[in-house]
């Protein structure tokens, strides 16, 4: 018999405890009975989490478009000038491709443009305007920079190599000069003897990027058709421009500029960060003000959810104090509180993160167009695309979806501790 009964009791130690899972039961069905309530926090919270995830996904999207923009068509991931040449643009300031190109050749360095830097004077027969001549190899520019592909079809082609002197240039230098395709037009220079050299070009191609200042202030023409005037000695160039494979990380770039640093130390070399730093602080500050949108977003809704929250609690007094008076303890009730915060959270989360795919995967191949909103003030003032890409980042969905639900978490302390000194007898009474 006592055996029997020893039996019996082990038996009942193997059988969960319903207490649990109905804690959660009813955490799950107290949400709903108010649907105005809770339709309140779940919009909130959805809202809260769209919005976080599609500014974060349309800042990153805007700053990395513009970085490589900026790298792409003007910086390359690293240039090597002579050093004078970085301090004054100096003509004389060059040195001989023979002297670098085979110790390129062998390390990582994928593609290598070679250019002639020189500035001078674009004059048509209206106007003149001060430019960079750029003056590089057709093939090897074409690889390290995109310029050639932002020339429209109906606007030329990037230096032909069966046409006669010509040179590329902006949209915006063809309105100053108010010339078109295959119009005329004279670059004026001094030589590395101080002669003034006037050479005539003819207009091959128009382009235009998201830069405005790098626009107004470069022309493309072949290396071969300026080299002769300038007086400078056989295989002279002033700027070698690296480009990495597109699997290359940004971050990585600075590691090889060192590298190619200790090799060729009588020379200036440069990553894209040390030749345009106001990029690189740039994505820092779009970071923090990314950043410091959302803290504004989850404080908004920690406040929200509280006050929700709250409001239910008193709304409950006369129920919660019935619910301790058959035997619900404080921790219970705690644990209910806490849990009915959690499943609303954890809906709204999903909830915003289906709402924020939606709205994003459009977007990413299509891009957002300011124009109508902005105009080109973002081109005009500060080089940036009117057209963001937004770069949907994965990791950052996750940390802001944890942010969130932490947030939720959080934000129900406050009102279950609230309910914890409901006095029973109290709320009986109520």
């Amino acid at each position: 018999m006592n055996k029997k009964i020893k039996n019996n009791a082990n038996s009942d130690k193997n059988v969960k405890s319903p207490k649990h899972y109905s804690l959660f039961t009813m955490s799950f069905r107290n949400i709903w009975r108010n649907k105005t309530r809770s339709g309140v926090i779940l919009g909130a919270i959805t809202l809260g989490l769209f919005a976080g995830t599609y500014l974060s996904a349309f800042m990153s999207g805007w700053m990395v478009g513009t970085v490589n923009d900026e790298i792409n068509t003007n910086l390359s991931h690293i240039q090597i000038r002579d050093t004078a040449f970085s301090a004054n643009n100096d003509i004389n300031a060059y040195f001989l491709r023979e002297n670098i190109d085979a110790t390129l050749r062998k390390g990582t360095a994928q593609h290598v443009s070679y250019r002639l830097n020189i500035n001078g004077m674009l004059a048509s027969a209206n106007n003149a305007v001060g430019v960079r001549a750029n003056g590089v190899n057709r093939t090897e520019d074409m690889a390290v920079s995109t310029v050639w592909q932002t020339i429209p079809d109906t606007l030329g082609e990037f230096l032909p190599d069966d046409a006669r002197n010509p040179i590329v240039i902006s949209a915006k230098t063809a309105k100053k000069l108010k010339v078109k395709l295959r119009s005329k037009i004279v670059f004026s220079f001094p030589n590395t003897e101080g002669e003034m050299q006037a050479m005539s070009f003819r207009v091959c191609g128009i382009f235009h990027t998201a830069n405005t200042a790098f626009d107004e202030g470069n022309v493309f023409m072949r290396y071969d058709d300026i080299f002769p005037a300038t007086a400078l000695p056989q295989d002279a160039v002033h700027v070698a421009a690296i480009m990495f494979g597109n699997d290359t990380p940004l971050d990585k770039i600075d590691e090889l500029s060192l590298e190619i640093k200790a090799v060729f130390l009588d020379l200036d070399v440069k990553s894209w960060k040390e030749i345009n730093p106001l990029i690189a602080m740039s994505m820092g500050m779009i970071d923090m003000f990314a950043i410091g949108i959302i803290a504004i977003f989850l404080l908004a809704l920690a406040f929200g959810i509280i006050n929700t929250m709250l409001m239910a609690v008193l709304e409950r007094t006369h129920e919660l104090g019935m619910l301790r008076a058959i035997g619900m303890s404080r921790g219970q009730v705690f644990r209910m509180i806490m849990l009915e915060t959690i499943f609303l959270t954890l809906v709204g989360s999903i909830t915003g993160v289906i709402l924020a795919t939606l709205v994003l995967l459009p977007s990413i191949h299509s891009g957002v167009d300011l124009t109508p909103l902005m105009g080109n003030s973002f081109e005009d003032y500060g080089g940036f695309s009117s057209v963001v890409y937004p770069v949907v980042n994965f990791k950052m969905f996750a940390q802001i979806l944890l942010l969130v639900i932490a947030a939720g978490i959080l934000s129900a302390i406050y009102p279950a501790r609230k309910a914890l000194k409901i006095k029973i007898l109290e709320a009986m009474r109520g």
